[in-house]
């Protein structure tokens, strides 16, 4: 069976702090994503949504590279599709600053979580997220930043 493809672009945050930015969302830790529209780029729209789930600065977020991209089957219009995600290393020009989940989204919190906390959350990632956590884990996350 062949799905229609919808792509989307996200981001996993890090700050000054080295500590990452999880969202609460139907039950799970997520990291901030959605759907590329208009012609938008991949970069351009993981940095649209993560500002936008999370309330973060647009001007102290900026794209360090690609990480990794994972694909899952999810509904769109009642219709089946596999979404592909294109996910970003994203670092943010601050602390454990104030966010602001973006409830009509359903996302109930944003927390800052240092990596050594992590195994704390594994229970409710996504197996999507975990992969994605653990590619920056294991390959990026004590790797200087630019």
């Amino acid at each position: 069976m062949n799905l229609p493809i919808i792509e989307a672009a996200g981001g996993l945050i890090c700050n000054r702090s080295h500590h990452i930015l999880l969202i609460f969302k139907r039950g799970k830790w997520d990291l901030p994503k959605g759907r590329i529209e208009g012609g938008s780029s991949r970069e351009l729209t993981a940095l649209r949504e993560v500002e936008e789930e999370t309330g973060l600065a647009a001007d102290k977020l900026s794209i360090e590279l690609k990480l990794v991209s994972t694909w899952h089957s999810t509904r769109h219009n009642k219709a089946k599709v596999l979404k592909e995600t294109h996910w970003f290393l994203m670092m943010y020009d601050g602390d454990d600053d104030d966010v602001f989940p973006q409830i009509e989204e359903g996302i109930i919190e944003c927390r800052w979580v240092h990596p050594s906390d992590l195994p704390g959350y594994r229970g409710l990632l996504r197996p999507r997220i975990d992969y994605v956590i653990d590619f920056w884990h294991e390959n990026l996350a004590y790797v200087p930043s630019r």
